[in-house]
């Protein structure tokens, strides 16, 4: 089935309060995807972040980022009214609006968040009390991940952001300490509690209109997880960790097309033997929790599954690593038993080897075909333009790691330009369009473009640069998309098979009468 869809992570969209939200301005959008023929919105990870809004570095793999609620949606009445208009009057801007401000949003929503939570304990209305019970009933059913959050959360503040200095107690997690904790801290935990509460109805209700317009959402899920993490502290016997919980080698990739001295991540590494024998319990539950938030998941750095690149922990780069074999298709079984109408997408972008390509076939997941590593076309490989994409792939100009449509047009030589332009049959003149235009004429079945593609931005709108640790995930629109865009995409769409209305069974040819 032919589809298109696209790339624009909720933190990048309009709103006050520093970030864009699952709200108002998400809702306009999924407007704008029906209007412009898109079947799939794709987002980066939705868990929480630092200041630094980095999605890949979370202190929870299940937890969502409560600095996406929507505040003015506390107004409406299936929120209980919790907050008036005048509670929202001193809501702050930033200062670039196309820049989001992360400090700003955790700040500013959490006093308001606070109030709305100070505002329902006190009522004593029906309206209140059932969503009392409703929030009771969320902290019950997701007791298992929620309860643990909530307090490593607020440990972070109390005792510092590395769990592996806190007391010895609450390191190790002796049931008196944490008891402890528990009751000393109990309305900051009850808050966190809240905030993941007010989240989770605010995308339960987005979710079903996307789904009422027939957008599937496809979510993210990084490979590997913060040391610094509730998943970390609370299961150290899943990770390779020393008695004090510190990591002897850590994550990250060899050099590649984003960085000479390739990436440290810097995560601890899986004790895969470990989670084997529990049936990989951990992984299939952190895999059911993003299912419940979305309709498809991208899975980040899949070749890791097949072979990761492990650094010692003392190294300042990535470039002294090794491979080790990851857990391979037996993972990706117990997954698909566990899981069965799971939709994956493997992002097997990197250094793709013959076995990475094999496990992936043998898993059944698309893969990603990325048209920037198309060229120069000096060594042949799956990424070239167009003629060497093939249907079970997944098809963007470039993914949110790579530089915008125009930014990487004018950062090549004349002679490379030259080349994409003979390549595509195209003048360049309007580079982003006449790509996205490529892209969507690819035999891969779905293809993603990006909200910076369709505006035409250059190097400024790009989202992330590998390899580099400051200045990423901030670029955000100044403006809902003009409605003429979503017209434009839509014809594209269109005229390449890919419009949802155009995928119903066409009716088999009647015979030929002879």
């Amino acid at each position: 089935m032919r589809r298109s869809g696209i790339l624009l992570h909720p933190t990048s969209l309009t709103g006050g309060a520093g970030i864009g939200s699952i709200g108002a301005p998400a809702r306009q959008f999924i407007d704008f995807l029906s209007a412009a023929g898109q079947s799939v919105w794709q987002m980066l990870p939705l868990v929480p972040t630092d200041d630094s809004g980095c999605p890949y570095n979370s202190t929870s793999a299940l937890a969502s980022n409560a600095r996406l609620i929507d505040l003015e949606d506390l107004m409406l009445p299936q929120f209980g009214c919790l907050l008036q208009p005048q509670d929202l009057s001193d809501m702050p801007w930033p200062e670039r609006p196309n820049q989001a401000d992360f400090k700003m949003a955790g700040d500013y929503k959490s006093k308001k968040l606070a109030l709305a939570y100070d505002k329902l304990l006190a009522s004593t209305t029906n309206v209140h009390a059932a969503l009392r019970k409703e929030f009771e009933a969320f902290c019950k059913n997701e007791a298992s991940w929620l309860d643990d959050y909530a307090l490593f959360d607020v440990l972070t503040k109390v005792e510092g952001p590395l769990w592996v200095n806190w007391s010895e107690g609450l390191r190790d997690r002796d049931e008196k300490a944490l008891a402890d904790a528990r009751k000393k801290n109990a309305r900051e935990i009850e808050l966190r509690k809240f905030a993941q509460f007010i989240f989770r109805k605010q995308w339960n209700e987005l979710r079903t209109l996307a789904n009422a317009r027939n957008i599937k959402i496809m979510g993210d899920v990084p490979i590997f997880v913060s040391h610094n993490s509730v998943d970390v502290w609370c299961h150290r016997d899943l990770f390779e960790l020393d008695a004090k919980g510190f990591p002897g080698s850590v994550s990250g990739v060899p050099p590649d097309y984003f960085s000479p001295k390739g990436q440290l991540w810097g995560n601890p590494l899986y004790n895969w033997k470990k989670l084997a024998e529990t049936g990989y319990a951990w992984w299939i539950e952190r895999l059911r929790a993003l299912n419940a938030l979305v309709d498809i998941v991208r899975i980040d750095h899949f070749r890791g599954f097949h072979a990761f690149w492990s650094v010692l922990a003392t190294e300042e780069t990535a470039i002294n690593g090794h491979w080790v074999k990851g857990p391979g298709i037996d993972f990706f079984k117990a997954v698909a038993k566990a899981l069965p109408d799971l939709e994956i997408i493997a992002e097997d972008l990197g250094i793709v080897t013959p076995g990475v390509e094999k496990l992936r076939k043998d898993a059944g997941f698309p893969g990603m075909r990325v048209i920037q590593f198309g060229f120069p076309m000096d060594d042949a490989n799956d990424h070239h333009a167009l003629h060497m994409h093939t249907p079970d792939s997944v098809v963007y100009c470039g993914t949110h790691d790579n530089d915008t449509t125009v930014g990487w047009y004018w950062s090549l030589d004349d002679n490379q330009r030259d080349h994409v332009r003979r390549y595509l049959s195209i003048d360049g003149n309007d580079i982003a369009w006449q790509m996205m235009r490529a892209a969507e004429s690819s035999v891969a079945e779905l293809c993603i473009v990006t909200a910076q593609d369709i505006l035409s931005l250059d190097s400024s709108a790009r989202m992330n640069v590998p390899g580099i640790a400051k200045g990423n995930w901030a670029w955000r629109l100044t403006n809902t998309i003009p409605g003429w865009h979503a017209d434009r995409l839509r014809d594209l769409t269109e005229t390449y098979g890919r419009a949802p209305w155009q995928q119903a069974k066409k009716p088999a040819p009647a015979e030929d009468i002879q």
